[in-house]
């Protein structure tokens, strides 16, 4: 299955950035949920990482965003009971995602009006 994703083609200014169709819809690990993402925010982090000043962490999503809300779509192994495929969410990611589905580890809330 593929899937958009905003990928930094190159250190350098917002110009740097490319929507891409990329391959990689991952299955949720432990502890983690899938989520269709709706929503994605940027910050500094992101805007340090295009300009090639901060890797990602060993192991991280290539593609910058720490920031998401959307909807629950799989359930990895142990995840808590509170947690529900189709919950609307917005979440912290530990490491980037900017693409339409996440499934890293983070924190993640449930959004009480809508995540939108």
């Amino acid at each position: 299955m593929t899937m958009k994703a905003v990928v930094i083609s190159s250190p350098g200014g917002p110009e740097a950035l490319e929507l891409r169709e990329v391959e990689d819809l991952p299955a949720p690990g432990d502890g983690e949920v899938l989520v269709k993402v709706a929503a994605a925010g940027v910050n500094r982090a992101d805007t340090v990482q295009r300009q090639g000043k901060y890797p990602p962490p060993p192991g991280a999503s290539l593609y910058p965003g720490l920031e998401c809300s959307g909807t629950i779509l799989a359930l990895g192994p142990n995840v808590p009971p509170r947690w529900a495929i189709g919950d609307q969410v917005r979440c912290l990611l530990a490491a980037g995602m900017r693409r339409r589905w996440w499934c890293r580890r983070g924190s993640c809330s449930r959004c009480r009006r809508g995540c939108r």
